[in-house]
């Protein structure tokens, strides 16, 4: 799907913003496939998988970012280095930005955006925040409250003082 979009981008002299979303809509796309009775699953239905999966897009995508504006989206946000690391150290304005949920993770979102001299990123992080029907909007924040409230989920376990720091930043498939 990248290389379509990034041949789209170049044979239409167009720039596209490729937002990268990690697991954003796991939960739902796993009851539709029951729903709809399919064999399988259109998503990976282990976690660490899904980690893999991003790191190696976020790394097509920040690899040649040219003819598109990758948008780095991970809703507990465990990627953050990885995607700056991914980046380069070369960057320009519109190189790539990163994108945080409204109302989730502001310690990580000011990390972002800091200056370099105070020890952040100094990157650019678009706020989004989700639109639809009451319904939509309620299932939407149950979904994150369940996340976020997971004892694995990274904005617990970035609060977590015990936790060692090279534990919190482990690659997937590590512990952790």
């Amino acid at each position: 799907m990248i290389d379509y979009l990034v041949d789209l981008a170049t044979r239409s002299r167009r720039r596209l913003m490729i937002r990268l979303v990690k697991g954003a809509y796991w939960d739902s796309e796993i009851k539709r496939a029951q729903v709809d009775g399919l064999e399988g699953y259109p998503v990976y239905t282990r976690k660490v998988y899904t980690d893999i999966s991003y790191l190696a897009c976020a790394k097509k995508l920040l690899a040649v970012p040219k003819p598109y504006l990758p948008a780095v989206c991970d809703p507990q946000r465990p990627h953050a280095g990885s995607d700056y690391n991914l980046a380069g150290q070369n960057y320009y304005p519109g190189q790539y930005e990163f994108q945080c949920l409204h109302g989730m993770g502001e310690p990580l979102y000011e990390q972002v955006v800091g200056k370099v001299a105070d020890g952040k990123l100094n990157r650019p992080c678009r706020i989004y925040a989700p639109v639809g029907t009451h319904e939509t909007l309620l299932a939407y924040l149950v979904r994150r409250l369940l996340e976020n409230g997971a004892n694995t989920s990274f904005v617990n376990r970035i609060a977590d003082a015990t936790l060692p720091l090279d534990e919190l930043g482990c690659r997937p498939g590590q512990r952790g």
